[in-house]
């Protein structure tokens, strides 16, 4: 008798992580198409970030260009981490770049901190309806989201804060935090020794 292979039991474990979702009564398909469109929304945001940072008539000073680098690496942080739920449960992310992302253009000069408020707040928007679709049944996608948009609203406080819009609250942003998604991490398996 033949042990089975890497790739068999990890199919078997795509289906048991699905076969646990549906269980529970999530519609499936449907998540994955929610978890899709907000993986849409941070890769077309990272990139249209990075243009943004790199254009130097973006109407940007150094502090507001440093935000915009840490919101962006981290929103490749999410991006990934949708990826890798998406394919848990056994979709798919379409292999056509150009038609899965569809960026914005980048935020006006005029107002770029505004056009960055409304970004953060339909990314709100979007995890806050995912942590309700998903409390209580789907315990994996739940964390992993309830972290996303507790990352989100930080996001929203560093643009806010940088406005002056929250002046008399605690600065929350600090330079060289790029990358860090300090709610991210806790979502997934814990580090082999």
């Amino acid at each position: 008798m033949t042990a089975p292979s890497a790739a068999t039991g990890k199919g078997t474990m795509v289906r048991i992580a699905r076969d646990i979702v549906e269980r529970a009564g999530v519609d499936v398909p449907a998540l994955i198409a929610a978890l899709t469109d907000a993986a849409r929304a941070e890769l077309s945001d990272f990139y249209r970030y990075g243009v943004l940072a790199a254009h130097p008539l973006a109407g940007m000073d150094g502090p507001l260009r440093q935000i915009v680098q840490d919101v962006r690496t981290e929103d490749r942080h999410h991006f990934d981490a949708l990826a890798a739920r998406i394919c848990e449960l056994e979709g798919r992310l379409p292999d056509d770049l150009f038609g899965f992302v569809r960026p914005a253009p980048p935020p006006s000069a005029a107002d770029p901190v505004a056009e960055l408020l409304v970004a953060e707040r339909r990314a709100i928007e979007t995890y806050t309806r995912l942590c309700e679709r998903t409390a209580g049944r789907d315990h994996r996608t739940h964390d992993l989201v309830r972290a996303l948009l507790n990352e989100e609203l930080e996001h929203r406080a560093w643009f806010a804060e940088y406005a002056g819009i929250d002046s008399g609250a605690e600065p929350r942003f600090r330079a060289g935090f790029r990358g860090r998604s300090p709610y991210l991490p806790r979502t997934g398996p814990e580090p082999s020794a």
